[in-house]
C-alpha cells in the first residue's frame, strides 16, 4: 500500500512549485471566507496507515492549496498531551504559514450527560484538548452534546458541563463549540437555548450542511451562524454536473454570504468511490463557485 510521508509531500512540492499555485482562500472579493478542511476526510486513509496524522497538513497544503486546518482527535492516538508532538505539529503547520482552526473531540464521556459524575469526568477529559488547542493556536474545539432525553433536564445538563469546559478553556481563548451530532444537538432551537443558558463569549456552535437529521438543514444553518466559530460543508456526493447531490451548496453558501459570519468554511467529504483528494477538490470547487454566484 502506498504511503505518503512529510519528505514526499514536500519533495514533490520543492520539484513542482506549481502545485503550490493553487489559491488557498477566495478572490479578493471574497476575503472574508477561507476555505479549510476537516482531517476526517481522510479517516480512511489514517486507520489504514496511508496517510501519517503528522504529515496530514503538507498534504492538504500540496495537493488542495488550502492552509485552514481542522484535526480529527482520534489520530492524535492520546498524543495531545505530548508538548513535544504537539509542538511537531505546530512547526508543520504554524510555522509553515498554515492556520490551525479547530479540533473535532469525540470522547468517551458525555459533557451533557445525566450523570453528575460523568460530566465531571468530560470536562477532565476535554481539559487536554482544551490544552493542545491552544498549543496549536486553534480558535477552538468541536465537542458533543448528544445524550439526548427530557428537552429540559439535556439543557441544564449541557450548561453545567459545558459551562465548567468554558470557564476552563477561558484564560486559554481556546472556544468550545457545539456541532450538531446527535440527540438533542440536532434541533437549532435546542442549540440556540443551549448557548443562552450557558451566556458565555468563548462557547459556540459549528453549523454543519447535513447534520441537523429531520430538520431543515438550510434553515438550522441559518439560524445557527450567528453563533458559528466556523461552517462544516460536508459532502458526499456529485452529480455530472459537479453539484452535491444531499445538499444544494448553491442555496446554503448563499445563506452564508447573506448572514454576518465570516472566517472557514471547511470541507469534509464523506463519499466513497473517489478518494479523499478528489472529493475535497469537488468540494472546494463548488464551495468557490457557489461563493462566487451568490448575491
Amino acid at each position: 500500500m502506498d504511503t505518503f510521508s512529510r519528505r514526499q509531500i514536500l519533495g514533490a512540492a520543492v520539484a513542482s512549485p506549481a502545485a503550490f499555485l493553487l489559491p488557498s482562500n477566495l478572490p479578493a472579493a471574497e476575503e472574508r471566507f477561507q476555505i479549510g478542511i476537516q482531517e476526517y476526510t481522510f479517516n480512511r486513509w489514517l486507520k489504514s496507515g496511508k496517510l501519517d496524522h503528522l504529515d496530514y497538513p503538507a498534504l492538504v497544503k500540496k495537493e488542495l492549496g488550502i492552509t485552514h486546518i481542522e484535526y480529527w482527535n482520534r489520530p492524535f492516538n492520546g498524543k495531545h498531551t505530548d508538548k513535544a508532538y504537539v509542538g511537531e505539529l505546530a512547526k508543520r503547520t504554524t510555522g509553515e504559514g498554515m492556520k490551525n482552526v479547530l479540533i473535532l473531540v469525540d470522547a468517551g464521556s458525555q459533557l451533557d450527560s445525566a450523570d453528575a459524575a460523568e460530566r465531571k469526568r468530560a470536562v477532565e477529559e476535554h481539559k487536554g484538548w482544551i490544552d493542545c488547542a491552544a498549543q496549536l493556536k486553534c480558535d477552538a474545539i468541536r465537542v458533543n452534546c448528544r445524550s439526548g432525553g427530557d428537552r429540559e433536564e439535556n439543557l441544564r445538563n449541557a450548561a453545567d458541563g459545558m459551562g465548567a469546559l468554558c470557564d476552563y478553556a477561558k484564560p486559554s481563548g481556546v472556544k468550545v463549540v457545539i456541532e450538531p451530532h446527535g440527540g438533542n444537538s440536532k434541533n437549532p432551537a435546542w442549540l440556540l437555548e443551549a448557548m443562552k443558558r450557558l451566556d458565555r463569549d468563548n462557547a459556540g456552535l459549528l453549523p454543519d450542511f447535513n447534520n441537523f437529521g429531520e430538520y431543515d438543514r438550510y434553515d438550522a444553518v441559518e439560524k445557527t451562524l450567528p453563533h458559528a466559530v466556523a461552517v462544516c460543508a460536508k459532502a458526499f456526493d456529485f452529480d455530472k454536473d459537479g453539484n452535491e447531490t444531499k445538499t444544494d451548496f448553491f442555496r446554503m453558501l448563499n445563506i452564508v454570504k447573506d448572514s454576518n459570519y465570516s472566517g472557514v468554511i471547511s470541507i469534509e467529504f464523506e463519499g466513497h468511490g473517489i478518494d479523499p483528494i478528489e472529493g475535497s477538490r469537488k468540494t472546494k470547487a463548488l464551495i468557490e463557485k457557489a461563493l462566487t454566484l451568490a448575491g
